[in-house]
């Protein structure tokens, strides 16, 4: 039985791809690193101190456990940090959703029904197979928001510093 899908390979839509992935990962390892410095910068004013703990401790632990160690300080600081920055730790669970899908999920290297608006297609097979299809403005938001978490823990960790 013949397939009568048109599978295409297409080199733009590979290029453009990896162009989008590798972008993504690496401004999630830059707001990995925001967290783990602020983390430090929490426990350590010593900065030779501080780049042992971040280089024994804090490059073992994983996304998750940053963003959890940096919520516990952020609400630790204040009771009612708890209500005004929940919204920048939900942001963090469904930003590092999507990273563990940039970094693990497979590309699907053939589009049937590629356009110029494609941006790139992940396979996901827990549970079941299943694509997840990303268009180029989507990729673009992702950035951005990844962009904004940055400069919004940085400002979190300022202003609760004083409430220590």
């Amino acid at each position: 039985m013949e397939d009568n899908i048109n599978w295409i390979i297409d080199e733009k839509y590979i290029e453009r791809a990896h162009y989008y992935r590798g972008k993504i990962i690496s401004q999630f390892c830059f707001l990995e690193m925001t967290m783990s410095m602020i983390i430090t910068e929490s426990f350590i004013s010593d900065r030779e101190l501080g780049n042992q703990m971040y280089h024994t401790l804090l490059e073992r632990m994983t996304f998750e456990n940053k963003r959890a160690s940096f919520q516990v300080i952020i609400y630790g600081r204040a009771t009612e940090n708890r209500i005004k920055y929940k919204h920048i730790f939900k942001e963090l669970s469904e930003l590092n959703d999507l990273r563990n899908q940039f970094a693990h999920y497979p590309l699907i290297p053939t589009i049937a029904d590629w356009d110029q608006e494609t941006g790139m297609g992940l396979a996901k097979f827990r549970d079941k197979p299943n694509a997840i299809r990303f268009k180029v403005d989507e990729l673009e938001h992702i950035l951005a928001r990844i962009n904004k978490m940055d400069f919004m823990l940085n400002q979190a960790f300022i202003s609760t510093e004083t409430e220590k």
